[in-house]
């Protein structure tokens, strides 16, 4: 497996804080310093988390007070099924980045082939996870980098010819999927989470250091 050498760092001054001449990372037009990066993402993640964890207080305090009547039980479907969306996201996310990775760890982008390690890479879906028919279809969800998963959103004219290529017929059959509508139950959902958890453990058996 080859991998990318496109230099992944520019020298420059951080528009962040007062580093000069150090190593950053091009955000829309901006430069940031990578210890800026790093701090914007940890935040970003814990920002994710806080939602998720707001999202199961609510349903838990609900629950708690025994309200689940009328407007306040549709309150707290949602707030679970938001919490349930977004864990099922988490592992589905892991499990197709791991997958597709070598024992130690790195995996090329699907559309572009730009190597790095699972962690640093996103999981891109073909048609758009807005779509919950086959937002959590394994063919439907490749490994992609940052540029084209987000830059190029998606860069889905190389995705088709390369789905095409893999599977004859795919991108089309994907699309007429994508046209019927569905609506996954709590129940449902709770059981997806459950066995997507179980593959998860299997595949993260493959590497040779531990996950964390």
């Amino acid at each position: 497996m080859t991998y990318s050498i496109i230099p992944k760092f520019k020298i420059g001054d951080c528009s962040q804080c007062p580093a000069k001449d150090t190593e950053c990372v091009k955000k829309a037009k901006e430069l940031w310093c990578l210890s800026c990066n790093n701090k914007a993402k940890a935040e970003k993640q814990v920002e994710k988390s806080n939602r998720r964890n707001a999202a199961r207080n609510t349903g838990n305090k609900l629950r708690r007070e025994n309200i689940l009547g009328s407007q306040y039980s549709e309150e707290f479907g949602a707030a679970e099924r938001q919490a349930l969306i977004h864990d099922i996201d988490f592992v589905f996310s892991r499990i197709v980045r791991m997958t597709a990775a070598d024992a130690h760890g790195f995996c090329e982008c699907f559309t572009c082939g730009f190597g790095k390690h699972w962690s640093m890479q996103q999981c891109g879906h073909f048609v758009k996870r807005g779509n919950t028919q086959i937002r959590w279809s394994f063919q439907n969800a490749k490994v992609q980098c940052k540029y084209c998963n987000e830059t190029l959103n998606g860069n889905l004219a190389e995705y088709e010819k390369r789905l095409e290529q893999e599977h004859k017929g795919l991108p089309e059959q994907l699309r007429e999927q994508s046209r019927e509508p569905y609506k996954w139950t709590r129940k449902e959902l709770k059981q997806l989470l459950i066995d997507l958890r179980q593959k998860l453990k299997l595949v993260e058996t493959k590497f040779t250091n531990p996950i964390t």
